[in-house]
């Protein structure tokens, strides 16, 4: 399970809003400060993410929670979203080079057409599988709210 602490912004009786902080890989390297790549890294991307999880004990604002994840749902999500457009891009291009001229198209142009949209297309259809409603695994899980800083001799456990 791949873990990460949140804070709570706001309570009702029903839901907890849950602000985490998005690291970027940037953020663990050595040459982070000396790189150009780490610092269009720091100023375009967004530095918190809301997530809106069903709750109905008691929890405070304020308080830290311990969100997770599990590794092999993150790593079946990213093997969808690299390989299946990879794999895609290299068949419509092969497919593009020779079926292509069978049909008149014998520019170069009309291959780099043919698999960019090819490639596209599969994006959109992994990216559509991996947001339907059943792939509930795919959603961070609150795990436990930690103890509120007057009270940290115990934690809510879920699990």
């Amino acid at each position: 399970m791949i873990e990460e602490l949140g804070t709570i912004k706001a309570v009702d009786k029903d839901h907890i809003w849950v602000e985490t902080m998005i690291k970027t890989t940037c953020g663990g390297c050595v040459a982070n400060d000396h790189c150009g790549t780490g610092t269009v890294a720091r100023a375009l991307s967004p530095k918190t993410q809301t997530l809106i999880f069903r709750w109905s004990k008691h929890a405070e604002v304020g308080q830290q929670v311990k969100l997770g994840i599990p590794e092999e749902a993150l790593l079946g999500a990213s093997a969808l979203m690299y390989m299946v457009p990879l794999i895609a891009l290299v068949l419509s291009a092969l497919l593009g080079q020779y079926a292509l001229p069978y049909i008149e198209l014998q520019s170069e142009l009309w291959v780099v057409l043919f698999s960019f949209s090819t490639t596209a297309l599969a994006f959109w259809k992994v990216r559509r599988m991996l947001q339907r409603d059943d792939k509930q695994i795919y959603q961070p899980r609150l795990l436990r709210i930690l103890p509120a800083a007057k009270d940290r001799i115990s934690s809510v456990d879920l699990g």
